[in-house]
């Protein structure tokens, strides 16, 4: 017995001993008075796959060591009753003077309120705002461990101009568990399946995922499915904060088959008609950046072959708004070490690390990118609304029904995805139809372009007759004037 003791510890301390030589990025001199996730939890990233309980105790605890320059949210709580946070880093300076970062987007995302001047002045000197989403699939593991990772180098990083323009020239905001019932239901699994060390081979126990998997949620809904029904209770907070932030880089973090490698934008054809040419030109610059740093790594990586960009419930939803929106996706193991098909091992390490390079590459294009970003932001809104005056498609029309629940709801939806919408306080005609008061009407406004992409079809209005006969009365009960 004790020779078989002495054996365990043998191997366990080997795997330590070569996760704590695993270097996440190269020649970094940290300051030491940053709490490093294994002086808080006990292990070094990428060493075991952190619980929900225990990334928040991390990232409460950088709030504590660093309170004028990371700040910590309480956004939701998912169905069985944790927490979920997102996470603001950014340089002291621009901490002060939080609030006004984040009022001054929402005047760029309210374009037709925002004189041009106003406009300038925000594009000219304010911060632009990076948005990095980690774990919507509780059972793709890597993200969250990244996110922690993330968040200590953009603290703890010295002598780094990189960091440095990152912290002064954006505001950084990690989401770092998007799903946290389906991880920790994923960890429990393969803490009860795991050995004395951990099993490369992909038929052992750790790597088969008892039903029904961490995927989803409590009620294993795919929640990279709900950006526009919002029927989870974790889909709706973060719908709600993103629409008070309006970052103008969105990057969702996911994982894929094991054999695969690591995959970033630009995305696939198809490409939904209403993302614009700027917005898929930005993702070039991302894809750049990441490339340059796989590059100097010795990461393989690829583009362009799959994850198509047509489908708006994804977290590409944000793109609607005027963003620009990935997914970035890294070959998973599942466990701590996975060997592929070719024979070569990847390790939980490696997958963390490279989620972790592409969220400091996204975050250093926004920074050396920020007036364009923050001018492309704007000049989405100013389009769209243009678009909505000109464009053949004036109004969508809700009509009184029979399904009345129905149309309230979708009204309501329409409403929380920002979409400006009035009820109509007497009878109209249109396309030869009349409607009568009470319908919903969509009008044009910096949200055109989300409800063309939410409604395929269309009830023509002829320009003239919709905007004469609509009156204003007061606000309806989704906090909007009616028409």
């Amino acid at each position: 017995m004790r020779l078989l003791l002495s054996f365990a510890a043998a191997l366990l301390a080997a795997a330590a001993n070569a996760q704590q030589d695993f270097e996440y990025w190269t020649n970094a001199d940290y300051d030491p008075s940053i709490p490093t996730v294994e002086s808080i939890l006990g292990h070094a990233p990428g060493e075991r796959i952190t619980w929900h309980k225990d990334a928040l105790r991390y990232f409460r605890a950088l709030e504590s060591s660093q309170p004028d320059r990371v700040s910590v949210h309480r956004y939701a709580s998912s169905w069985e009753g944790r927490e979920l946070v997102y996470v603001v880093i950014t340089s002291a300076e621009n901490m002060r003077r939080i609030d006004d970062i984040k009022r001054d987007m929402q005047s760029l995302r309210n374009a037709a309120d925002t004189s041009r001047s106003e406009a300038d002045r925000i594009i000219q000197s304010g911060p632009a705002i990076t948005w990095l989403a980690y774990g919507i699939h509780g059972d793709e593991i890597s993200s969250t461990d990244a996110s922690m990772l993330t968040a200590y180098h953009l603290l703890a990083a010295r002598g780094d101009s990189r960091i440095d323009d990152i912290l002064r020239n954006s505001v950084v905001i990690l989401d770092p568990m998007l799903n946290p019932d389906g991880r920790d239901r994923f960890i429990h699994g393969f803490e009860m399946a795991e050995g004395l060390s951990p099993d490369p081979d992909r038929l052992s126990a750790e790597h088969d995922q008892p039903w029904p998997s961490g995927r989803g949620n409590h009620y294993l809904f795919d929640m990279n499915r709900d950006w526009f029904a919002m029927t989870q209770p974790e889909t709706r907070g973060r719908v709600a904060v993103l629409q008070e932030w309006y970052p103008v880089a969105v990057v969702d973090y996911h994982e894929m088959g094991g054999d695969r490698t690591y995959f970033f934008a630009p995305g696939s054809d198809p490409i939904n008609p209403h993302l614009t040419a700027t917005q898929m030109k930005n993702q070039e610059l991302f894809g750049k950046t990441n490339a340059a740093w796989f590059d100097q790594i010795g990461i393989d990586y690829f583009a362009r072959e799959v994850y198509d960009e047509f489908y708006s419930g994804y977290t590409s939803w944000t793109a609607y708004f005027g963003s620009t929106s990935m997914t970035y996706e890294q070959a998973g193991v599942e466990g701590l070490i996975l060997r592929q098909y070719d024979g070569n091992e990847l390790s939980f390490a490696e997958t963390v690390r490279n989620h972790f390079v592409t969220s400091l590459a996204t975050a250093e294009t926004v920074a050396n990118n920020r007036q364009k970003f923050l001018q492309d932001f704007y000049d989405y809104q100013v389009s769209a609304i243009a678009e909505g005056r000109s464009d053949e498609i004036r109004s969508y029309i809700v009509a009184q029904q029979s399904d009345q629940a129905g149309a309230d709801k979708l009204a309501g939806q329409l409403v929380r995805q920002g979409v400006s919408v009035g009820v109509a306080s007497a009878g109209f005609k249109a396309c030869g139809k009349d409607y009568s008061a009470g319908s919903y009407v969509d009008r044009h406004g910096a949200a055109r372009k989300a409800a063309r992409a939410y409604a395929p079809g269309c009830t023509r209005g002829d320009g003239q007759s919709l905007p004469r006969r609509a009156g204003t009365s007061s606000k309806n009960r989704f906090g909007e004037p009616n028409l």
